[in-house]
Formats: structure tokens, sequence, C-alpha cells
């Protein structure tokens, strides 16, 4: 070999090192800024503040408690109270009736008739309407966003047991468990029921931001029948139908037409007794009346004297519960997120249909997790400096492979905790132990690897055959993983979804990131 052609060769070289090099320092970049999109997330601007578009991890009941509540179908008859006229002032059962002020000695000041029949008529008390309201309860649940749950019941007497996860929306969610769930739009009037729930086709939560805050609504999406039925309502209870009244007419909503449909109907600053909403109406000072509806959830009014402003074709309601700040939503003064509950809670009434059969809570109780808080911050912690140990050891022993290899395994954690965020996997005590499981089997491929190509130059192939070999270790628990994922048991369940996106993330991160990673760095 001449001079001129060792030189050559001596340059071809030193430019392979060159993009050897670039190509190491890129992969480093892209597992920081994985690392950053996983550990601290990433933000954007949504409702006039900073959202994480990242979900949390779901922490399973096993960690966070359960909530178990007793639903039993209701025994005690229910009490109608009439006024001398002959209408009805209130009914409920007699517990219920007294948690509404209607005492005995009320009852008898105001001269009000009394009268009492079965809340649960025997012939609805059959094993299709048991297992009818079960389901309602599931599809409530799930229309909830709650996924760690369990629903037992009593196919003898009907009488049901939830335990679902402990977090901060428990309670509204138990509240809406015994409720029969029944929706209705009725004539002012004479009462006459105008829609119901067999015209409802969905309910939802929509939102709009103005400049004084964040509105919420209730949007009620009606069936081809309701829509029907909803368009020539609007026709007769109508305001522009005469001049001389102006008491709660419902103008159309002045939302952006991107994020709410157009209109049909809306409290004005009325009273919302079912949201404790305040919202602007102007004064009757007419005495012509006009024709109004109420809209009315299992007997409360939540939406009394209304009007349409126009012909309703969109088949849709869009009724204002209230209006909170976005910006620093754990203010007490700030309604917004009760506002959030409130119209969640109904839309989950309201779309899952009318439960045949009237239960109350029994019994309501919190089981706390074994595990606390605080000794699950020790488990962690500990796992964390074993960790460390074993990577310290790890670059000791493989020098700048170990190193890099260091670097993949922290890149590895941060896409396997990204996955499992995105996955919505809940995280319970045997998700802990199948995420220490997962990396102490990326730690043992990260040895082979650098264990086969020290000292070799052409480790490309001699690290795919680590790597298939690895594969064909790890099939058994791969197996395991998949049958585990399967399991209702949330510590199985978890453990079973950890391991199952671990090993497969290690395949393939293994081989797109640390083979190019550690082949890099050792080819001479």
């Amino acid at each position: 070999m001449n001079r001129e052609e060792k030189l050559k060769k001596e340059k071809k070289a030193i430019e392979t090192n060159k993009l050897r090099g670039l190509r190491t320092i890129l992969i480093i970049l892209i597992i920081i800024l994985l690392s950053l999109i996983s550990f601290v997330g990433i933000y954007v601007k949504d409702k006039n503040k900073m959202s994480n578009v990242i979900p949390d991890f779901i922490l399973g009941s096993d960690v966070e408690g359960n909530r178990v509540v007793q639903l039993n179908v209701e025994q005690d008859p229910t009490i109608t109270l009439k006024n001398s006229s002959g209408e009805v002032v209130a009914t409920g059962t007699e517990e219920e009736l007294t948690n509404q002020g209607y005492t005995d000695e009320m009852i008898t000041q105001s001269n009000f008739t009394k009268t009492s029949e079965d809340t649960n008529k025997p012939e609805v008390l059959t094993a299709d309407n048991y297992e009818k309201s079960k389901q309602i309860l599931i599809n409530r649940l799930k229309t909830s966003g709650i996924t760690d749950y369990k629903v037992r019941q009593n196919k003898d007497n009907g009488n049901i047991v939830v335990e679902l996860k402990e977090n901060k929306s428990t309670d509204d969610i138990v509240s809406t468990l015994s409720e029969v769930g029944k929706f209705e739009l009725q004539d002012s009037d004479t009462k006459e029921v105008l829609l119901n729930n067999d015209d409802v086709k969905d309910a939802k939560v929509l939102y709009n931001s103005t400049q004084s805050g964040v509105n919420v609504y209730l949007e009620i999406v009606f069936n081809k029948q309701g829509k029907e039925k909803l368009q020539e309502i609007s026709k007769t209870y109508n305001s522009n139908t005469t001049t001389e009244d102006t008491t709660n007419t419902v103008a159309n909503n002045t939302v952006a037409e991107n994020e709410i449909t157009e209109a049909d109907l809306n409290v004005n600053e009325t009273t919302n007794t079912a949201t404790n909403t305040t919202t602007d109406s102007t004064t009757d000072t007419s005495s012509t009346s006009t024709k109004k509806v109420d809209m009315i959830v299992d007997g409360t009014t939540i939406a009394p004297g209304q009007q349409f402003s126009e012909e309703n074709t969109t088949g849709t309601l869009d009724l204002l519960i209230g209006n909170g700040s976005a910006l620093n939503t754990d203010d007490q003064n700030n309604k917004l997120q009760t506002y959030i509950t409130q119209a969640q809670s109904m839309a989950s009434l309201i779309k899952n249909g009318v439960m045949p059969i009237k239960y109350t809570v029994e019994s309501n109780k919190y089981i706390e997790s074994p595990i606390t808080v605080d000794l699950l911050k020790y488990v962690i912690i500990g796992l964390l400096a074993i960790t460390l140990i074993l990577f310290i050891f790890l670059i000791i022993k493989f020098r700048v492979n170990g190193l890099l290899a260091t670097i993949s395994n922290i890149g590895f954690m941060a896409v396997v905790l990204l996955i499992l965020r995105l996955t919505n996997v809940e995280i319970g005590i045997g998700g802990i132990i199948g995420l220490a499981l997962i990396q102490l089997l990326n730690y043992i491929l990260l040895y082979m690897l650098s264990k086969a190509v020290k000292g070799k130059k052409e480790n490309d192939k001699i690290m795919k055959n680590v790597i298939v070999k690895f594969c064909m270790m790890a099939v058994p628990a791969y197996i395991i993983s998949i049958v585990f994922a399967f399991n209702s048991y949330v510590p199985i369940y978890s453990f079973g979804m950890v391991v199952f996106w671990g090993i497969t993330i290690a395949v393939i991160y293994n081989l797109l990131v640390t083979k190019n990673l550690i082949v890099k760095a050792e080819e001479k």
C-alpha cells in the first residue's frame, strides 16, 4: 500500500468516526428528549392555564384504597304530599322528605295530605330488572371514566355491592349510584311530559372560554324521535309567540360554533336548583302568561320556566351549568371543578337510562390500602438505590460501553413509563413489581450485550444474536404477562400489562437504540 492510499484510508476512517460520533450524540439527544417528555411532560395552554398533555399515572385501588358501597333495594314506601288544592308538593321516602324539611309537624301545620305506596312494586322486583339495574350502574361507572371497579349482586334480593378506587371524584360518583336517572321535559303548568329518557341519544359536558372564565354546559343529544318532538316543542314554547311576557326567555347561546352546537335551551341567570348556579333573567312585568317548560332530573327541576328563542332543528339542548376560572382551580371560591362534576353526574344519569328499581345507600365505607404512601416511597427509593449500584458496576466493568448502556437504560425506562401513561395502564402493587422485573431483565440484556462485544470489531451480528437469545429466554415471561393482562384482579392485571409492555419495548428499543450506541462506540 503506497502513501497516497494510506492517507485516503486514514481520511476515510476519520470521516467515518465523525459520522459515528454524530450519530451517538444524536441518539443521546433523542434519549434526553424522551426522558424530558416522560419525566417532566409536555405543557400547552388549555382554558387559560398550562396543562400537561401527557396523562397522569393511574394508581390501582390496592395503592389508593377502596370505597365499598352497599346498595339495597328500597323497602320504605314512597310518600306523596299534596296541598289543599290537590297539587303535589313533594314525593319521597320518609327519610328523604325529612331531610328536605318535611317533618310531621311541618306537614300538619301546612295541612298537607299524605299518601303512600310501595316504592318498588312487587311486580317490578324481577331477576331481569335486577340485572338491568346492575348493568346501568356499570354503564354509569364507565361513563364517569372509572376503570378499576367491581360490581357484585345478590341475585335473590337484587342488592348490589360496588367497589371502586378511592380518589377525589369518588364521592360525586357514589352520589349518582342510587339515583333512578329519570329525565323529563315537562309543561310548566300542566306537568305533561313532553320528552323523556326514551328520546335521548347521548348526554355530555361541553366547555366554552369567555372573558369572564369558562362556561360549563350539559348538552343533551336526542335521537330521531326526540329530535322531531323537540322541533315541535320549540314551536309551541317559543318566546316570540307573544310580545307581552319576557320572563325566562331563552336566546341562542353565544358559544363559539367550533365548541358547542347552535343553542337550543339555556339558563339565563335563573336559579338552578340542581347546581346552585345563579344566572341572569329578566323580570316579568306583564300579567299575560306564556307556555313554558321545566327540565327535571329525578324529580329535581334543573331548569325551570324555559322557552325557546327560535325553532330547534339541531336536536340538542344546551344547559348552562355555571362559570368558573381556569387560572386557579385550587381556589375554594372557584366553582369550575364543581360545575364540571355536576354536569358530568347529570350526563351520566341521563344518557344511561332509567333504573327500573329504586335503590338506597345502605353503607358507604372507605377501606385503606395496606400499602401506605410512605412505605411506597421507601420501596421505590430502595429499588432505585439497587439499580444505581448495578449500573455503577456496569460502568466500572465495561467503561465507555457501560456508560452508554446506562444512558440507554434511562431512555428505556422513560419510554416504558410513557407508554404506560398513554395506554392508561393502572399501576398497582403488581405493576410496581413488574417495573422492577423489567428493569432487571433489561439490565441483564445490557450486560449480555456489553460483554459479547467487548474487544470485538465486527459486533453488529453478535448483538443481534444476543437479542434473539434474550427473546427466547423471555418467551415464558411474555406468555405469562399476556395471560395476567386479561385478569380482572388489579395486582395481577397490573403486573401482566407492565411486563407485557416492558418486554415488548425492551426488544424494539435495544435493537434500535442500544445496539447502535454500543456498536458504534466499540468499532474501530
